[in-house]
């Protein structure tokens, strides 16, 4: 097409036709401005299957960073459901029951050692964050992600486990001052601590009590935040496969 204008153009200036060359000049002027917009609107539909891809690409590593964290944090109501259970036990114990001393062994240790660490996998958020938010191209999906990461799962975070930490510590300190330890073989570590429990100890030891109360009081408060913690992940999960779903 441009060779046909440039042999148009020659053959006009030869026969001193000016008027009639600068009509086929503008001419070839919006040919070439034409090509320059369709090739710019060609790199920018490119540029955005590009964008979208990668938008695609990150939404899904968070969806499945969620559905990995719902599942652990399920899986941990589920351990603390098991750990009331035996405080209920040993309180039943305490109150004048006996169990069998290796079912009792059991419920101690499980309420002993029992706890749980919310630990949020914050990768793929964070992998968006360093790149840009707004490589997301909702907006709502995009200020919902970033509140849900930023101020409720880190608010859960830290409450559940440093308050959790510090009834750790007051437990095992009062284990410490109930019960006798006696050091045992171990394949594994050298050596285990065991601590020697029995129906006398429970009974008798006053802080048996404070003991009890410390390990079944932050256990509601536990279940009660991080199951607001799956309901807010599950919400955004949701969110994010619809939007998935769009393509």
């Amino acid at each position: 097409m441009i060779k046909f204008f440039r042999s148009i153009r020659q053959r006009l200036l030869s026969e001193n036709k000016f008027s009639k060359y600068l009509l086929y000049a503008v001419g070839e002027i919006v040919l070439v401005v034409i090509g320059i917009l369709i090739a710019l609107q060609i790199n920018n539909k490119n540029q955005e299957r590009i964008n979208r891809a990668y938008e695609l690409t990150m939404l899904r590593e968070v969806k499945e960073a969620l559905d990995k964290d719902i599942y652990n944090l399920e899986g941990g109501i589920k351990n603390l459901e098991e750990l009331k259970q035996s405080v209920i036990v040993l309180t039943t114990v305490r109150n004048g029951s006996t169990y069998p001393q290796d079912s009792l062994a059991y419920h101690f240790n499980n309420v002993r050692q029992g706890g749980i660490a919310v630990a949020i996998n914050y990768s793929p958020y964070e992998s968006i964050k360093s790149t840009g938010l707004d490589k997301i191209s909702n907006p709502e999906l995009r200020n919902s992600i970033t509140n849900l990461y930023e101020v409720k799962l880190k608010a859960v975070e830290f409450w559940v486990n440093e308050f959790i930490r510090r009834q750790l510590y007051k437990k095992n300190d009062l284990v410490a001052a109930i019960f006798e330890k006696k050091i045992i073989p171990d394949t594994t570590d050298g050596i285990k601590v065991e601590y020697i429990i029995n129906h006398e100890l429970i009974h008798t030891k006053d802080q048996f009590d404070d003991f009890l109360i410390v390990s079944g009081s932050y256990i509601p408060i536990a279940v009660e935040n991080i199951s607001y913690a799956i309901k807010e992940m599950k919400s955004q999960a949701k969110e994010i496969t619809s939007e998935l779903e769009k393509n």
